[in-house]
């Protein structure tokens, strides 16, 4: 069984487990906490005594279409648009079929309304258009605009952080994504799956398995795709070996990639001072177990009469080759009549004329040529 089959099975079952919750389900829902335990009396022995258990993390739910209109509705008040005009406008983006928008969908539909109604937000997307991107990050200062409250700085600021993802600019965007609050999104998969990708390329190891583990096991309305990739990376972080040449590797490929963004200050070249000392440290580690190395013995079968000529092994002939035998004694291609006559007729069956006439000069040239004489 492949790697990929086993990531596929895993994030399959774990998408299972994590089936969309009710319509109208809230927020962010805990699961009941188990009972009590009584508490211990001194009879009892400390090693008797039961443990507590940790309280369970919170189930990750995205909001309904409806709450999420609510709250766009609340940010065009707190702007002073609460009139007529732009409340038929509003309804006319937030108008839905029969079918149930999915998460992403909903999260497209309110960066859509940012842009509508705030030509900032316009001028911020316009920038971050991958098709013209340029090595210059476009500013945000949109992000910190703390009138227009938390709901529109959360989902912003996923969007932003998104565009730094798809730039690779892993260590912004996971600047970024760590302030964002999962209450507020309109999305929290796609929150999570993009600090976990930030996180396995920069190999940080437990808080990227702790964000993967939230994204697979306590989110609803993960996208299959989402989950596919969450647990190739949750297999990739769990063989991953500190001060391995794997490790090293990667190393390697990140410093590649930020010198391709034209980042070369003081930070990358720590990092390339890291790798070279753990290139160091793994190179003594192979030395030491091949017991220093290598050359010290000497070749024990090493000749101190090498042979004049070369000669078979156990013969006792000169090596002398009678010329006779390989003397010229016609032209190279010669064929009787017969045989010539029909791969010509071959030759022109399959080929055709043109071919036909390259031979027969072909053959004419040859035959013009003296033979070789043999080499003594």
């Amino acid at each position: 069984m492949t790697l990929r089959t086993v990531a596929w099975r895993t994030a399959v079952f774990l998408l299972a487990l994590s089936a969309p919750a009710a319509n109208g389900s809230p927020r962010l829902k805990a699961q009941e906490p188990p009972p009590d335990s009584p508490a211990p009396t001194e009879t009892v022995p400390p090693e008797d005594r039961p443990v507590a258990k940790p309280a369970p993390a919170e189930l990750v739910s995205p909001p309904t279409p409806e709450v999420v209109r609510g709250k766009m509705t609340a940010w065009l008040a707190a702007r002073g648009k609460a009139d007529e005009a732009t409340a038929n406008r509003l309804a006319q983006l937030w108008t839905f079929g029969e079918q149930v928008p999915t998460p992403e969908e909903l999260f497209q539909r309110t960066i859509a309304t940012f842009q509508q109604f705030d030509p900032e937000v316009q001028r911020l997307v316009s920038q971050c258009d991958l098709t013209s991107a340029t090595l210059a990050v476009p500013m945000a200062p949109q992000l910190e605009r703390a009138a227009d409250g938390a709901f529109f700085t959360a989902n912003l600021s996923l969007f932003f952080g998104h565009y730094l993802v798809q730039r690779q600019l892993y260590d912004e965007a996971l600047a970024l994504l760590e302030t964002v609050s999962l209450a507020e999104v309109v999305d929290p998969a796609t929150l999570l799956f993009c600090k976990a990708v930030c996180q396995h390329h920069l190999l940080q190891k437990e808080p990227g398995l702790a964000t993967i583990d939230q994204l697979l096991k306590n989110t609803t309305g993960v996208p299959l795709r989402y989950a596919t990739l969450a647990g190739l990376m949750q297999y990739d972080l769990q063989s991953l070996q500190d001060k391995s040449l794997d490790e090293v590797a990667r190393r390697m490929f990140d410093v590649e990639r930020r010198l391709s963004l034209a980042r070369t200050g003081e930070k990358v070249q720590k990092r390339e001072e890291e790798i070279i000392t753990q290139l160091d440290e793994i190179i003594k580690k192979i030395e030491e177990q091949q017991g220093g190395g290598g050359g010290s013995g000497g070749n024990s079968n090493k000749s101190s009469a090498p042979a004049q000529d070369s000669v078979v092994k156990g013969s006792t002939g000169p090596g002398n080759v009678d010329p006779k035998k390989f003397k010229n004694t016609g032209e190279w291609g010669d064929l009787p009549p017969k045989e010539r006559s029909k791969a010509k007729e071959d030759i022109a069956r399959k080929f055709g004329a043109h071919y036909a006439e390259a031979v027969e000069k072909f053959n004419l040239k040859q035959a013009g040529r003296p033979a070789r004489k043999a080499k003594p």
